[in-house]
């Protein structure tokens, strides 16, 4: 086959053009695992500090209303979620670009979002009911 004036054999593959963005998906997928438990702490803080700024000490024993509960754990809960999400788009997003090891940052991503969803929305749920 020839393009472009040059031979190509058909046994080579084509060199990967959007290697450096795979690079730096890949980059950005591994960033973002190593933020999740520094997301979890702030989002822990910021949960804890919404609730009492409404007047409401978690240690209290005091139970705090519905809308107090969701405007506190609301935006807890989407710090939480921000860089799992963004390990699972910039982890696929690695995959897609020729980068197999992007796989793992997502998957861990999945894990997480999952196990923040599973364990905050039941006990959101069971609360008020």
């Amino acid at each position: 086959m020839v393009t472009s004036g040059k031979p190509v054999d058909e046994t080579t593959p084509a060199p990967l053009v959007s290697d450096h963005r795979g690079l730096r998906a890949l980059r950005a997928a591994w960033i973002s695992v190593a933020a999740m438990p520094v997301a979890f702490v702030l989002a822990m803080v910021l949960g804890e500090s919404l609730l009492s700024l409404q007047g409401f000490d978690s240690g209290s024993g005091q139970d705090a209303p519905l809308r107090a509960v969701l405007l506190a754990g609301i935006p807890a809960l989407l710090l939480l979620l921000t860089p799992t999400v963004s390990a699972i788009w910039f982890g696929f997003r690695a995959r897609r670009l020729g980068r197999g090891g992007g796989t793992v940052p997502a998957v861990i991503g999945i894990v997480v979002a999952a196990w923040a969803i599973l364990t905050n929305l039941p006990v959101l749920l069971l609360r008020f009911l």
